[in-house]
């Protein structure tokens, strides 16, 4: 074969890279068109709601976690509690829960767990309090210490659970607002440009057998068929097997079309890429496939080879094909984030897209490792998504502690 004809054959398989990348963001469309629709066709019953008990789990202090905690107290529903648990009573949230507490008796909580009966420590202090409640609360919620919800927050998320008793869990993707500098909005674009995206497809094509970890609310009833959430104990992507066994129980999985906020802060850029690099490796460890293809989501390296190839190779309409593709691609990801994400891209943003792009190719191919730093404790990643440690100190078994 000729070098020109190289060169042109290269620089299409390039082209087609572009067009999956359109074909991807069309989709993500598409999935958010579905999305909004199902809102405006769910109800909510008239009369009284039923009760909601929030376990949040908590390790450390995040910056402005009173407006965090807050933005749960402060729900516009009838009845609900928050039971906050941590590892220990020196925990630094602890002090600021307290208060909350006495502030708030009637829907604030503080529960210490010491139990170590697994290398999910987030899962096990969820076990430890869920336990004794399964048979007396209809409703439980989990959600991340670290998100901001509107007032409306219960009653949206409760419409789908309350109009189908075949819902057994309802689900939220978060948005990323960046409160802070350069790695602040590097991070959020991950959420914003990458991860929502990516969901929007999946739920556009498949029925929906996963959750999202910042916010999992499950009937009771749902929980008790799948054994609760001590089989969930070893596993990082507890969100992701709680999904798979209740839908394998025959019960729905619904998406809301409420998106909570993360509030992003800065951190450094090696714990930004750390943070990345883990979830990629997770999420390649439990849908290797899904994974594999998510590379067209971001066509940003198969229009940079065409144009590279048709520039080289004096094949002009292969580079302005491909610029001409990832022009429509930026067009298309702006007008998710402005209409749908609600977070559009700023002139700031944009300054940071390309930056965003080799972050994001550097996570895709370092995905293919298991073994991955969770909130400063070393483990691998096992096949089927289960955890070990590979800290020296092995995880030991306690007696729960319980402080109120």
């Amino acid at each position: 074969m000729m070098s020109g004809e190289i060169f042109e054959a290269a620089g299409g398989l390039g082209l087609l890279g572009g067009l999956l990348g359109v074909v991807f963001d069309a989709g993500a469309l598409l999935g958010a068109d579905h999305l909004l629709r199902s809102r405006r066709d769910t109800w909510m019953p008239d009369g009284s709601l039923p009760p909601v008990l929030m376990i949040k789990p908590v390790r450390g202090l995040d910056l402005g976690a009173r407006d965090n905690y807050l933005s749960f107290i402060q729900q516009d529903y009838p009845s609900f509690r928050i039971i906050f648990t941590v590892d220990a009573p020196s925990d630094p949230a602890t002090t600021l829960i307290r208060d909350l507490a006495a502030e708030f008796p009637d829907k604030v909580e503080l529960v210490v767990v010491s139990e170590r009966t697994g290398q999910n420590r987030k899962m096990n202090k969820v076990a430890a309090v869920a336990r004794d409640l399964l048979s007396s609360s209809p409703y439980i919620l989990i959600n991340d210490s670290d998100i901001r919800v509107p007032p409306s927050y219960l009653r949206e998320i409760m419409k789908p659970m309350l109009a189908d008793p075949k819902v057994g869990a309802v689900t939220c993707m978060q948005r990323g607002v960046p409160e802070g500098g350069f790695s602040s909005r590097l991070a959020a674009l991950m959420l914003n440009s990458e991860t929502i995206p990516q969901g929007l497809v999946a739920y556009a094509m498949l029925p929906l057998n996963y959750l999202y970890g910042p916010t999992m609310l499950f009937s009771s009833e749902a929980l008790r068929a799948i054994g609760g959430f001590d089989a969930m104990k070893d596993y990082l992507a507890d969100d992701y097997h709680l999904g798979r066994l209740i839908h394998e129980k025959g019960y729905r999985i619904v998406l809301s079309s409420l998106m909570v906020d993360a509030r992003i802060h800065d951190q450094s850029l090696s714990g930004v890429v750390a943070h990345e690099v883990r979830w990629a490796r997770t999420y390649s460890s439990l849908r290797p496939v899904g994974y594999s293809l998510s590379l067209f989501s971001r066509p940003f390296v198969f229009c940079l080879l065409a144009v590279v190839l048709g520039v080289v190779g004096e094949k002009p309409a292969i580079a302005f094909g491909a610029v001409g593709f990832y022009v429509l691609h930026l067009a298309l990801s702006s007008y998710l984030l402005r209409e749908i994400v609600e977070q559009p891209l700023s002139h700031r943003d944009a300054l940071l897209w390309f930056s965003r792009e080799i972050l994001s190719l550097y996570a895709y191919f370092m995905s293919f490792g298991r073994s991955i730093l969770w909130r400063g404790y070393r483990y691998r990643i096992l096949p089927g998504g289960a955890l070990r440690s590979l800290d020296s100190q092995s995880t030991t078994a306690h007696a729960p502690t319980d402080a109120r």
